[in-house]
């Protein structure tokens, strides 16, 4: 567990020691990739010191209509109210298995066209 440390300017371990953020970002690993493809990832990036990976969790290019690769969309009707269980269940278990890795995701929860469709194509479901 990672926390603020006492003079706020850095992370820290809950055992005080610094926390080195060193990062890959891999906006689309939660969408994209098979579990199998995900795990050789991060064990890659595990391997070679890498500490957080950067993901978001509702993607970018067409996020909430293309299904994942286990053919699952995040939402239900682009209902953030409704999120998918089994999509959800996904990005649960790659969290999970980063963690075994020693990794941090650093999770972006959605891409900005979905607040506002000038960042991208939307749609905006966050709005009211």
């Amino acid at each position: 567990m990672l926390k603020i440390s006492e003079n706020r300017r850095f992370l820290v371990h809950d055992d005080g020691t610094p926390f080195f953020y060193l990062g890959d970002t891999a906006w689309e690993l939660l969408h994209r990739l098979t579990y199998e493809e995900t795990a050789r990832y991060l064990a890659d990036r595990a391997a070679k010191g890498f500490t957080v990976i950067q993901a978001v969790v509702l993607a970018e290019l067409d996020g909430l209509h293309t299904p994942n690769r286990n053919g699952d969309v995040p939402l239900i009707d682009d209902d953030p109210t409704q999120p998918n269980e089994a999509y959800f269940a996904h990005v649960d278990a790659v969290v999970a298995l980063a963690a075994s890795l020693g990794l941090h995701i650093g999770m972006l929860p959605t891409w900005g066209d979905k607040w506002n469709v000038k960042w991208g194509v939307g749609p905006e479901i966050f709005t009211p």
